[in-house]
């Protein structure tokens, strides 16, 4: 079974100010946490695993995945870190959104991830006999992840080796999804808690100085499919 998961595997982003052109030189003078880190004594792992918590009960009609424009950016935002959701798209081409972000806050960006729920509608769709419900998620996860390139850059300057920045749930983690997303999002959504294993690619940005900043992510599948999501942002 297949469920309706649309992550946008297939898009590109880049983080860029046109004025700069050339690539960040190493971590400890890039704008973008270490992968194994633990910006606010948590890891990165653990902010893309609560992202998705955010994500998921978030109802449609005010879903920054599903947000035209970006107007629903700010919505259940809280603590130290702002999360940039990625746009859904399940064509190629290129999309934009705005955002206005405050100047104190790291941002997560959800550069391309599944979130494997269960349980799903297909009775099939579970653990095998003596298989852990975690080793079956994580497993399945994988089925999803169809990335052959992918680029980010922050402020025209490219962040190398976005591809790194791969994370995999170390547990079993929960979502509460709301309803309203069963059909366009994940057909798996209970509206209750449920297990979840998220497999993605997450960058943690320091705080961006005030002023205009613009992201675009670029990122090509397997299918040779490519889309570029463009975020002009407003740190205030």
């Amino acid at each position: 079974m297949r469920k309706k998961l649309y992550t946008c595997l297939a898009a590109c982003c880049t983080l860029a100010v046109v004025s700069a052109s050339q690539a960040w030189a190493d971590e400890d003078g890039s704008p973008v946490y270490p992968k194994w880190s633990h910006p606010f004594n948590r890891t990165i792992n653990g902010w893309a695993n609560l992202s998705m918590q955010w994500l998921y009960a978030q109802p449609y009609s005010q879903n920054p995945y599903f947000d035209p424009t970006g107007q629903y950016c700010a919505v259940g935002q809280q603590g130290p870190v702002w999360y940039v959701a990625p746009i859904f798209a399940m064509n190629p081409g290129s999309y934009t959104r705005t955002c206005t972000i405050p100047h104190d806050k790291a941002i997560l960006f959800q550069v391309a991830w599944v979130a494997d729920t269960w349980p799903c509608p297909d009775p099939n769709f579970g653990p095998k006999p003596g298989q852990s419900l975690y080793d079956f998620l994580y497993t399945d996860s994988g089925t999803y992840m169809m990335m052959m390139s992918l680029n980010v850059t922050l402020d025209g300057k490219p962040i190398h080796d976005v591809l790194k920045y791969h994370y995999i749930s170390d547990s079993l983690n929960s979502v509460k999804g709301d309803l309203s997303l069963q059909s366009a999002f994940d057909t798996c959504i209970t509206g209750a808690y449920q297990p979840v294993v998220t497999n993605g690619y997450f960058l943690m940005f320091k705080p961006l100085s005030p002023g205009q900043h613009t992201i675009v992510r670029t990122a090509t599948n397997n299918m040779g499919m490519t889309n570029t999501f463009t975020y002009y942002l407003t740190v205030q």
